[in-house]
């Protein structure tokens, strides 16, 4: 069995967040199971974040052969654009989760 690093593309949306694995083609389209985003923040509330990301971590490592050293996160997709606290709140988020290593990839 071939063994990847986990080494995720991580997309945001309104209570709901996509996980793409590239080098196995691995994709977790997932939603919230309480609600993380509001009318004013998309990322209010980062514990309800962080248990949807973990629910969509488990699909992937599930399928296998993954090394847990060094995790990485690149954020490569939100709706709308992101404040500091947003930022904060998904890059601690990502952390709990276990990722070593938190990339935002916006295109700023």
């Amino acid at each position: 069995m071939l063994i990847h690093r986990l080494d995720l593309d991580v997309a945001i949306y309104r209570n709901r967040v996509q996980l793409t694995h590239l080098p196995t083609d691995t994709f977790v389209d997932q939603r919230a199971e309480y609600a993380f985003s509001t009318d004013d923040s998309l990322v209010a509330h980062g514990r309800f974040l962080e248990d949807t990301m973990v629910r969509a971590i488990r699909q992937i490592v599930a399928t296998g052969g993954f090394s847990l050293r060094d995790p990485i996160a690149h954020v490569v997709r939100c709706d709308g654009e992101l404040t500091d606290e947003e930022r904060a709140v998904i890059e601690s988020a990502l952390r709990e989760t276990g990722m070593k290593n938190v990339v935002f990839e916006l295109g700023d």
